[in-house]
């Protein structure tokens, strides 16, 4: 039987929830209840149940599913929050932070909480599994290696929106100190290396088919790799800090190359891993579109490293994945996600060149450029003229002479997002948010090297990897386009905006490397095409703004929330 976070935890599930149970504290001790520890933890499947379900509550999911849930966004995903794309109506919590109205009091991207939970069940799986004696030693150390991958990861998905937060390496009771403080940030990053390296030392290559979905070593050092590309990322390895309060908590407080260097290290650990373990880019196929929408959508491909399984068929209101993702207009979807201009010109021309839009001009201009994009493109968006699927075929969205909007109508940018759901149908599908995936340490690894060696041939070796296996000719330091540090770092930040499209990196991508505040990242202007029609046969399209976005440099941190604040025992990030 394969692994499922979302079927193998059910006989479980009610047990775990009486142990994930808090008191008005997010790190609190749980209330008193009829299920034992020792009872949890008195025979194997029971045990492993448990571990089951501290995988469902310590793995991220990026698609929204259901109304209360802080899955991407409330009712969107993340990349409706960035440059990448927009839900044209207005109440999912996507325009909260487009609009700048969130902070202490309100944010629904994230549940602080949350985390702890999940980070409470793997504590309580590490100081109890030694109690099960069916399972031999060497089986127990593998799974509390998992574990501890587990706790960090949520460690992590922490760090990446507050900073440094408080460590919780053990189970807190009523006996203990529940209200912890904050850490530093160098603390939390040595925190999460120290339990990657552990876990690593212990976790095998791969599973049998059966258990496909658990923690690898490559995951452990995935996320070691990840998190130490974070930490030598501008906003937090710098000497001048977005905003002066409390360096520590926000960084390092200093600037240190040798970070640079650590993070390509260990990211090129990944790289070396992955050749050894028969873990590599999909490239199956003569068509990279096809390439990619394997690697992006299809289980157990070559290159999926950690995937969330949990988000199956979708239904009429749990879950709502298809009502809040879907184009309007595709099997029951509400609004869809709209793929803006600004996110739609870091795609090359399949002759590698940029595509250029004039302010206006005919529709068949229109399509002719939006054909000639690259196959990465084609995959990740549903433009006016293009092809959904065989099921649902060609659809057009325009504004009629008469002033209204045709079906599917309309988009706040270039067109839908299409990546992830090709696949789909009116009956549903298997959805997998992807965690790591083998193409970010390429990149991770090309940008690290970057900062440390300028102009590596290894790091144009790693960048062509994945400019290759997406169509694209190989680039060198030969080409006055990549030539210098600078130009090369651009072009790696380019090629991670769109081979990661969607998958939650962009949003927290340009606040590491603090270009948030820039015209057209996450402030000022977003731009779309829309197409008019002008008589009954001639259709013109037009770039326009469709909306001015709020930034402010606050914003590169999340702030804690303020319930938290008020209890006098966390210290609040710098600006909130």
């Amino acid at each position: 039987m394969k692994l499922s976070y979302k079927y193998l935890t059910r006989p479980i599930l009610g047990l775990s929830i009486l142990l994930m149970s808090c008191d008005n504290e997010f790190l609190g001790k749980p209330e008193s209840n009829d299920v034992t520890v020792e009872d949890i933890f008195s025979e194997r499947a029971t045990a492993e149940s448990f571990l089951w379900e501290s995988y469902r509550t310590n793995m991220p999911l990026g698609f929204p599913i259901d109304w209360g849930l802080h899955n991407g966004m409330y009712a969107s995903m993340v990349m409706a929050a960035s440059d990448e794309g927009d839900v044209y109506d207005t109440w999912p919590s996507s325009n909260d932070h487009n609009t700048g109205v969130w902070g202490p009091t309100g944010n629904r991207e994230d549940d602080f909480g949350t985390h702890y939970k999940g980070i409470r069940n793997a504590n309580i799986f590490l100081e109890n599994i030694d109690m099960v004696e069916n399972i031999p030693q060497a089986e127990k150390d593998q799974m509390k290696a998992e574990a501890k991958v587990l706790r960090a990861l949520q460690h992590h998905e922490l760090m990446k929106r507050y900073g440094a937060i408080p460590i919780v390496d053990h189970v807190l009771t009523s006996s203990g100190e529940i209200m912890l403080p904050r850490n530093t940030y160098q603390e939390v990053v040595d925190f999460i290396v120290w339990s990657c390296d552990e876990a690593a030392a212990l976790l095998p290559d791969s599973y049998p088919s059966s258990f496909n979905g658990r923690i690898t070593k490559g995951v452990a050092l995935a996320l070691k790799g990840r998190v130490l590309l974070y930490a030598a990322s501008p906003l937090h390895n710098t000497t001048t800090p977005y905003l002066p309060e409390s360096p520590e908590l926000t960084g390092y407080g200093n600037y240190d190359e040798g970070r640079w260097m650590s993070a390509a290290n260990a990211n090129k650990a990944v790289l070396d891993w992955a050749a050894s373990a028969g873990v590599s880019l999909v490239n199956s196929s003569d068509d990279p579109a096809v390439n990619y929408q394997i690697a992006v959508e299809a289980q157990g491909n070559s290159e999926m490293l950690l995937y969330n399984q949990s988000n199956g068929w979708w239904g009429a209101w749990d879950p709502m994945f298809q009502q809040f993702v879907m184009p309007r207009g595709i099997y029951g979807g509400w609004y869809g996600h709209g793929v803006t201009l600004q996110h739609a010109q870091k795609y090359h021309t399949v002759d590698g060149t940029d595509q250029e839009w004039a302010e206006e001009g005919p529709r068949s201009e229109f399509l002719e450029k939006m054909q000639a994009m690259e196959p990465r493109f084609q995959y990740s968006v549903f433009y006016s003229g293009s092809k959904w699927n065989d099921e649902i075929g060609v659809r057009n969205f325009y504004k009629n002479s008469n002033g209204s909007w045709s079906d599917g109508a309309p988009v706040n940018g270039v067109g839908y997002m299409r990546k992830f759901l090709g696949r789909a149908n009116w009956n549903g599908g298997q959805f997998n948010w992807i965690v790591f995936r083998l193409a970010e340490f390429y990149l991770n690894y090309a940008e690290a090297l970057n900062e440390t060696s300028p102009l590596d041939p290894a790091a144009f070796d790693a960048l062509n990897a994945i400019r290759q296996r997406g169509g694209l000719d190989p680039i060198s330091v030969n080409d006055p386009r990549y030539d210098t540090q600078e130009k090369l770092r651009e072009a790696i930040r380019r090629e991670r905006a769109v081979e990661l499209a969607f998958e939650e990196h962009r949003f927290f991508d340009v606040r590491r490397w603090r270009i948030a505040g820039e015209e057209g990242v996450m402030k000022g202007q977003m731009w779309g095409l829309n197409i008019y029609q002008l008589t009954d046969n001639e259709y013109v399209y037009r770039k326009e703004p469709f909306e001015s976005r709020v930034w402010d440099d606050r914003m590169y941190l999340y702030p804690l929330p303020q319930s938290e604040i008020d209890k006098g025992y966390l210290v609040q990030n710098p600006g909130w």
